[in-house]
């Protein structure tokens, strides 16, 4: 430690008290806190409503499920397609078509699913959307043959 003189030690003093009255440390403690803040109320949640899915309708008692690689290209058959909510106001929706083997042998209705179509059947209820899908799946299959 440092020696100081009696001098040093007088003003050190006297500095020290004018501080001590200028400064006001009680103005400057921290105020006591001698419980916890209780933990706020959480707010109740709102019942969501989620969209389910409607029936697509239902299936033919005599209808079989069949894997179309085992049938003849030109064989027409019962393709369902199911379209997920791929949009927040959309519902799950699923479209029986018919169409030739041929089609789900080499996925080619993927190809045709555009936005566009999507955003008009998915609009339009059940059996109105179907016929149009079937409609515009018949459209494009015969200009892919021609």
């Amino acid at each position: 430690m440092i020696e100081l003189s009696d001098t040093e030690k007088s003003a050190l003093s006297k500095l020290e008290t004018q501080w001590m009255q200028h400064y006001m440390p009680s103005k400057h403690m921290p105020e006591s806190n001698p419980c916890p803040l209780p933990v706020p109320k959480r707010k109740p949640r709102r019942p969501t409503v989620r969209p389910r899915a409607k029936a697509a309708g239902k299936a033919k008692p005599d209808a079989q499920s069949v894997d179309p690689h085992t049938l003849d290209d030109h064989v027409n058959i019962v393709y369902r397609i199911c379209i997920p909510p791929l949009k927040p106001h959309w519902q799950c929706r699923s479209f029986d078509l018919c169409m030739p083997a041929y089609v789900c042998k080499d996925n080619l209705i993927e190809q045709l699913i555009t936005w566009q179509l999507l955003d008009r059947i998915m609009e339009l209820p059940q059996e109105e959307a179907t016929a149009m899908f079937q409609k515009y799946v018949k459209k494009l299959l015969q200009m892919q043959v021609d």
